[in-house]
């Protein structure tokens, strides 16, 4: 059986379909949501979720919150004595889900629909990959984030309509726009900021929450135990905020002041939340403008608004909405639990397709050909419905060429070097022929499942090549962060796991390398890791392409 995922930058939620109903599947506190927070307790022991944010205050240097920030980057991060990398900490979290679901289910849970953020890349998306494998996940696939969110308010009946997913949750916004026609569901944009959030709206409120912590008491704000306890006070406070017109943030028995002790009491009301939020408003408010032009639906219209994400409860956000749009917000489900319940829908269709629904997403950016000038022509272009196919003819630059690079990239910059490379093949045994005369035709394919795939020929000669593209790791672009020999600790530990799914010689490549960068050589070094990040980026490709084939193939 194949379970649903939501892994939320705040908060995680498994979700299973059982007899044609969704079922949200409890933890071991009997709770349906998980905060994604991993921490380590004085034992050494390994906490997931309420455990580990119970710790949060008393122990911030051993919890990490919000790793799904930092996925795809070449950083670890603090957990006491270890420096997980951001894979790690979301193979932690995922794989507590999955144990949670077996023991419901009373079976091992080896499959799993992941939801990511409609806007992340090849290397965020990849890394969720990744931590799937790691946490045990045999058989895994991706689903945007909002995408997910409009399965179960669209699955009910068959009427036609165009809706708006506005997702704002813990650590990104996205806002995507789907036309329906009875079971058929088209993505006709996606527009996101990876860097807004309620983690955003949090910080805001805890700098508010830290200055009377300063001013009543004279308390060391600095202290990394009380920014936790603003922290923690200011997402209380905004939640509460979203339902009443003002809260009261207590803070008692605090340190600090001439008589060494103080008592905090900080009054906050909507007026003010309002004026502190308003910055993120008029951004989120800019995103969603641009989702609804890039899918015409300024121009046409849309039925339905649908909200998910614990952030958009907050009144501005709504009023907002309400105000642009002036559509009827959806708020029939909880915001909180609907992409994980649309996670399970689409798990479930995907188990059985014969009489379930059928989703065609975009492509969240361009896909170009490099020139020789450094220049780009786009083949597939950003928003396009995808599987989908786009050749052009191209010729050569000089006299008697006979061979041509063919260089893929997606991004929207009209030079090559500013998008990012996801490969590149070289064409041979072109027709010698005057500069121009030759005729190379250029096809790029992007299947369903988001694999693109190139092909160049010579129309004379019948010379041609191909190749599966994939985005590959850029050290020079992305150094890395946290320290070097963490960052390849964490990487020879994610190697050791991983070589399990490696084919093709590759898990001999990696155990080579592995050895080389524990045995301290004087050639390791950043190109090693880099090597060894391009043999573990290939393993992954191998393991999602082989599962996919497999998926294909079962369902002809």
């Amino acid at each position: 059986m194949t379970v649903g995922i939501d892994l939320g930058t705040t908060n995680a939620l498994v979700a299973v379909v059982d007899g044609g109903t969704v079922r949200l599947i409890p933890n071991s506190r009997g709770r349906l949501v998980t905060p994604s927070v991993v921490g380590v307790d004085a034992h050494g022991e390994l906490l997931v979720g309420e455990a580990a944010a119970n710790q949060a205050v008393h122990r911030p240097g051993h919890t990490v919150r919000q790793a799904k920030r930092l996925m795809g980057r070449r950083t670890t991060v603090p957990l006491g004595r270890l420096y997980p990398s951001p894979e790690e900490v979301s193979a932690t979290i995922l794989r507590s889900l999955r144990t949670q679901a077996a023991a419901f289910l009373g079976d091992d849970v080896r499959s799993a629909v992941i939801t990511v953020p409609a806007h992340f890349d090849d290397h965020q998306r990849y890394a969720t990959y990744e931590a799937a494998l790691l946490a045990g996940f045999a058989t895994v696939l991706l689903l945007n984030e909002p995408t997910a969110a409009a399965l179960p308010y669209a699955t009910r009946d068959t009427r036609r309509e165009r809706m708006v997913v506005f997702d704002f949750g813990g650590g990104t916004l996205d806002v995507t726009c789907l036309e329906r026609d009875g079971h058929d569901f088209a993505v006709r944009a996606t527009v996101g900021d990876g860097q807004l959030g309620g983690a955003d709206i949090d910080e805001v409120l805890a700098t508010e929450i830290r200055t009377a912590m300063r001013d009543q008491t004279g308390a060391d704000t600095g202290d990394p135990r009380l920014q936790q306890v603003a922290l923690d006070l200011a997402e209380r406070a905004k939640i509460d905020l979203s339902e009443v017109e003002h809260t009261e943030v207590s803070v008692p028995f605090l340190a600090g002041g001439p008589d060494g002790a103080g008592h905090v009491r900080y009054r906050l009301d909507r007026t003010t939340f309002d004026r502190l939020v308003a910055p993120f408003v008029a951004r989120a408010r800019t995103v969603a403008q641009r989702a609804v032009a890039e899918a015409g639906f300024d121009r046409e219209g849309f039925d339905r608004l649908i909200l998910a994400g614990g952030s958009s409860r907050v009144p501005a956000i709504r009023s907002m909405l309400e105000e642009t749009f002036h559509v009827p917000v959806a708020n029939r489900i909880n915001p909180e639990e609907v992409i994980g319940t649309g996670a399970a829908l689409y798990a479930a269709n995907r188990d059985a397709p014969s009489d379930g629904f059928r989703l065609r997403d975009v492509l969240s950016g361009t896909l170009a050909i490099e020139l020789a000038d450094g220049g780009c022509v786009p083949l597939v272009r950003k928003n396009q419905t995808v599987p989908t196919r786009q050749s052009r003819v191209f010729t050569t630059v000089s006299d008697g060429q006979q061979e041509a690079e063919i260089h893929l990239v997606q991004g929207n910059h009209s030079q090559a070097w500013r998008n990012r490379s996801l490969g590149r093949f070289v064409l041979r045994d072109i027709r010698r022929a005057p500069q121009g005369a030759a005729r190379i035709a250029v096809t790029v394919e992007v299947s369903s499942d988001g694999i693109v795939t190139v092909r160049a020929g010579d129309r004379d000669t019948g010379a041609s090549g191909e190749m599966v593209a994939r985005a590959r790791p850029e050290p020079v672009r992305h150094p890395i962060q946290g320290g070097r020999d963490r960052y390849a600790a964490s990487l020879r530990r994610r190697a050791r796991a991983l070589r399990l799914y490696a084919v093709d010689g590759l898990r001999e490549e990696i155990d080579e390398v592995v050895s080389i960068m524990e045995e301290g050589d004087p050639k390791t070094g950043e190109d090693t890791m880099t090597v060894l990040e391009t043999l573990l980026r290939e393993t992954v490709i191998a393991a999602s392409s082989a599962q996919q084939r497999e998926h294909r193939h079962a369902s002809r």
